[in-house]
């Protein structure tokens, strides 16, 4: 015997992938922004001057936004919450963003 909720969820899995798979490569990309928008990262921020990491920031399960000008393009500072120290504001020029994998 076939339970329906397990059926019913297959069908609703189909459906999604064959909608997607309609889309756009463009569609398929803002569809996963927004779910990246979401769910949040984990990610490490840190400030550089003269070639060294001044300070570094760890943001966990969120995001981080800036300004953008006319084209799209950040600009001025980043803007998040870090774990260490709340919320932070770093010129996007002295500033690298990486992602934290979880260990495998």
């Amino acid at each position: 015997m076939i339970n329906s909720g397990k059926l019913a969820g297959g069908a609703i899995l189909v459906t999604a992938l064959v909608l997607l798979g309609g889309c756009t490569e463009e569609a398929r990309n803002k569809i996963s922004r927004t779910t990246d928008n979401f769910l949040g990262e984990d990610l490490r921020v840190s400030y550089i001057d003269n070639g060294q990491v001044v300070k570094t920031w760890t943001v966990k399960d969120s995001k981080i936004t800036s300004g953008k000008d006319e084209a799209g393009n950040a600009t001025g500072y980043y803007y998040f919450w870090s774990e260490e120290t709340g919320y932070v504001q770093v010129p996007i020029e002295r500033t690298v963003i990486e992602e934290i994998k979880p260990p495998r």
